[in-house]
């Protein structure tokens, strides 16, 4: 169902429209209404308006300036015009904005209604575009590279069941059948690279990636991506022209050492690798990149240009790294606990568990790596918020001070959840208070400006995204900033009325109407009666 928004500065019009027409007919679900260019964009930050109507000529701000502030932030929404003048250079302006319809007044309730419809079915069609198949299908041919790469980068991290790896394999059209024999190469660019500006260095990794695309392409097909330590990852795939499907292991250290030749020759620069033993794919692909990262890092130091060769001496399945993998894999810990991303934390903690018993259940040194990092991370995260230890943590901050009394995963599991809970409890009630902040903020401002105070000014107020307030304030108090704000001058008027002498017109103006008989409508549809009326009781 859609929203609409009606715009008029005439509320008997907007009134007549808003509750007379038979809008649910055509699928409008909610119809909001406004008086002014100022109020509607109060309406437009607040609600998901889908088509809106405005009267052309407004005090201020007219409707043609409204749609144009519109189209700024709000694209999608469909605009009719209504005018009273017959004017060209109306309907000339109402092209330039992308108006859908422009309608002379009167205008009959079918013929508005039409237009709506028509709207209505130029939405269905955008957006049916955009979510077609066949857009879908474009779109991942035009991005397959980038789509293979997230691919492997995610088959680096942990191994895939069967099922979903085949799906995504299909889906970014790479058909490689399950236990082929295949190699992994990791490279690694150096100092040379490093000294170029980002857009030259991009260029030298394209071309380093193109050259051994070219040396390997007469007996295999490379499968690339960069991790997340700069590193280069070729996954090397017998091509169909490979002797009987097999890559001679000989062959690949041959085109490897070509490979560092040539970009020391063409490309002035030197390169690493280091060359994994034959695995199955997609078996051990995880651990034999844990193995390679941990060969490259050894020779981090002033060694260069070095090609090193894996010999097979362990299956393939024992091969573990020295440190818990997915304590330092991205997204780190301590990010994701700055931001309170917690259902990532708790994805990210369980990652952090399963590594911990399948390869090192048996360690206490392990459990304690992964004891210390995550009590850094949630250190950081608590000074990052300006919060303390002491009060985030109480007793479990004494435990941290003795260090840890526990010999077993499920003792650490249960510390870090305590811990977690008690963090993540400090944070909402702070949270908590400053949203009880925010709100008394809010009313104290539209108390002292109440004859022109909207959700943009006192948004303005509190620096504070209008949309954003507005939500905080609906979640804490059950009310709209502008229901609290209308409520708020119509309380106002009412306690003027019983305590002064003023006029009526007077009364309207001080308490944000511009005009009495709009102020008189709205305070006999709260009240009852008219101003007069209630003063006269």
């Amino acid at each position: 169902m859609y929203q609409l928004l009606i715009v008029d500065d005439q509320p008997d019009l907007v009134e007549d429209l808003a509750t007379n027409i038979a809008w649910n007919s055509i699928g409008i679900s909610n119809v909001y209404q406004a008086y002014s260019a100022s109020e509607a964009l109060d309406v437009m930050n607040m609600t998901q308006i889908d088509i809106l109507i405005t009267d052309i000529r407004m005090p201020g701000t007219s409707g043609l300036d409204l749609i144009e502030s519109i189209r700024k932030s709000w694209n999608h929404v469909k605009c009719i015009l209504l005018s009273g003048y017959n004017d060209f250079e109306y309907a000339q302006r109402a092209l330039h904005v992308q108006a859908s319809d422009y309608l002379l007044k009167p205008v009959e309730d079918s013929e508005l209604l039409s237009a709506v419809k028509k709207a209505i079915t130029e939405l269905e069609q955008h957006w049916r575009e955009i979510s077609s198949h066949q857009n879908a299908l474009e779109s991942i041919k035009a991005n397959l590279p980038i789509l293979r790469s997230h691919l492997l980068k995610e088959l680096l991290q942990k191994p895939l069941p069967q099922e979903q790896l085949q799906k995504q394999l299909t889906m970014v059209e790479l058909t490689i059948e399950w236990d082929t024999p295949c190699y992994m190469m990791l490279l690694r660019m150096e100092d040379y690279f490093y000294e170029q500006s980002d857009a030259d260095s991009s260029l030298l990794e394209y071309a380093i990636c193109n050259m051994a695309e070219e040396l390997f392409s007469d007996c295999a097909k490379l499968w690339v991506v960069k991790d997340n330590y700069g590193y280069y990852v070729f996954l090397i795939l017998p091509a169909k022209s490979a002797a009987n499907g097999m890559l001679q292991p000989d062959a690949i250290e041959q085109k490897a050492a070509q490979l560092q030749h040539y970009v020391k020759l063409y490309l002035k620069g030197t390169i690493s690798l280091v060359l994994g033993q034959q695995l199955s794919f997609p078996n051990y692909v995880t651990d034999c990149y844990e193995q390679l990262l941990g060969s490259i890092r050894q020779r981090i130091g002033s060694e260069r240009d070095f090609l090193l060769t894996l010999r097979k001496s362990q299956p393939m399945s024992q091969l573990e790294s020295d440190s818990l993998t997915q304590l330092y894999t991205p997204p780190q810990l301590n990010h994701l606990l700055e931001v309170g991303q917690w259902e990532a934390i708790e994805s990210k903690l369980l990652m952090i568990y399963e590594e911990l018993e399948e390869k090192r259940g048996d360690s206490y040194e392990h459990i304690l790596e992964a004891y210390y990092a995550i009590v850094s991370a949630l250190s950081y995260a608590i000074h990052k918020n300006k919060l303390s230890m002491t009060e985030c943590l109480g007793s479990d901050f004494n435990q941290m001070l003795a260090g840890p009394s526990f010999h077993t995963i499920v003792q650490l599991r249960t510390w870090v959840s305590d811990a977690l809970k008690a963090y993540r409890q400090a944070i909402t009630s702070r949270t908590q208070v400053s949203r009880t902040g925010i709100v008394q903020k809010v009313q104290e401002y539209a108390a002292q400006h109440l004859a022109d105070a909207s959700l943009q000014s006192i948004a303005d107020h509190v620096f504070l995204n209008a949309s954003y307030l507005s939500k905080v304030y609906k979640l804490e108090t059950g009310e709209g900033i502008s229901e609290y704000v209308s409520r708020l001058r119509l309380e106002t008027a009412a306690h003027m009325l019983r305590t002064t002498s003023e006029k009526i017109y007077e009364i309207s103006s001080k308490v944000g109407y511009s005009k009495t008989s709009y102020f008189i409508k709205v305070f006999k549809e709260r009240y009852g009666v008219t101003p007069q009326e209630f003063r006269d009781q």
